[in-house]
């Protein structure tokens, strides 16, 4: 009997033992296990003052209702530029002479002001769509070069005001179909789409450019060859700046139309003008500006334009138009 529960006794402790190894045995594999790997996203950085601009030199955004202009927000500047980004009542200067030379049926197509620094690159002003089917458009103006010497002196911010407006009479949705890709267009295909067939560029294009297509498309980024086309059909063109490609031509063309008397001659460039007087909407428009601005009147107040200093450069290709 002893031997018995001696035997029960050492069964008891042999199982009490074997449970407890193997209660072991299975902690140690849990612990073998490598963990779950859990991916923390990066934290969000944290927003600056300031909404920096994708446009270097960027000052002030206004949004653009009707004839009426709004801050959207100020882009963190350095402190040289600050003074100019409190100076609004420039800012507004500015935007009063946009308004006197845009008329009311053609402020509908910006949406955007925008005050900068062209310092840096030596921009004076510049559009770009600001919606992809060509109905609204962003107007950039420096404001360094617009008070250089003075507000408007010689009428160089007027030109500019009128060049860029150039560009938006000639490429929002009216005049050009944004949905066409250039693979696709039998016309002429300034980047923003294809030009519809009455266009003012189209016209320009068809009887002006067509025929040196193929030379103007193998100058690439070499200015040194942009030079040499240049020389090569100078009375072509207005300006130097009008020789970048047919979007920069006609908005040169339409400034020309705007500020100076018909032109006479039979150059390619007084023709590019001429054509112009073809439309009767730009012929009322062109009078609806130079009373605006009292050109070819003896107002004080008329800008005395002569030459466009930057009109001796080559313009920029890409999404803005300078």
């Amino acid at each position: 009997m002893l031997l018995q529960k001696r035997l029960r006794i050492l069964m008891i402790l042999l199982l009490s033992l074997l449970v407890i190894s193997t209660f072991n045995a299975c902690d140690k594999d849990e612990d073998n296990v490598e963990p779950e790997k859990v991916v923390t996203p990066d934290p969000p950085k944290e927003e600056e003052k300031t909404n920096q601009s994708d446009e270097e030199g960027s000052i002030t955004l206004y949004s653009v209702e009707g004839r009426d202009i709004k801050k959207l927000k100020d882009y963190q500047v350095e402190d040289r530029f600050l003074e100019l980004q409190k100076d609004t009542k420039k800012h507004q200067e500015i935007w009063s002479l946009i308004s006197k030379i845009v008329p009311d049926n053609h402020t509908k197509f910006f949406n955007e002001y925008i005050v900068f620094t062209g310092e840096g690159n030596g921009t004076a002003g510049y559009v770009v769509q600001t919606i992809e089917d060509l109905t609204k458009w962003q107007i950039g103006i420096a404001m360094d070069f617009a008070y250089e010497g003075g507000f408007n002196k010689d009428g160089e911010l007027s030109y500019t005001i009128i060049h860029e407006f150039g560009h938006v009479l000639t490429l929002n949705n009216t005049q050009v179909n944004s949905s066409k890709n250039e693979s696709d267009s039998k016309n002429y295909f300034p980047g923003e789409g294809e030009a519809r067939d009455e266009s003012y560029i189209n016209a320009l294009y068809q009887n002006y450019w067509k025929d040196i297509e193929a030379e103007f498309k193998n100058l690439g980024d070499d200015e040194s060859k942009q030079q040499a086309f240049y020389e090569k059909y100078q009375d072509r063109f207005v300006t130097q700046y009008a020789s970048t490609n047919p979007a920069e031509d006609i908005a040169e063309c339409f400034t020309h139309f705007v500020i100076f008397d018909k032109p006479t001659g039979d150059t390619y460039a007084n023709k590019k003008v001429q054509l112009l007087y073809n439309y009767p909407e730009l012929v009322e428009l062109r009078n609806y500006i130079r009373r605006s601005l009292s050109i070819g009147t003896k107002s004080k107040s008329a800008p005395v334009i002569k030459v466009w200093k930057r009109g001796a450069t080559f313009g920029k290709t890409g999404q803005k138009r300078s």
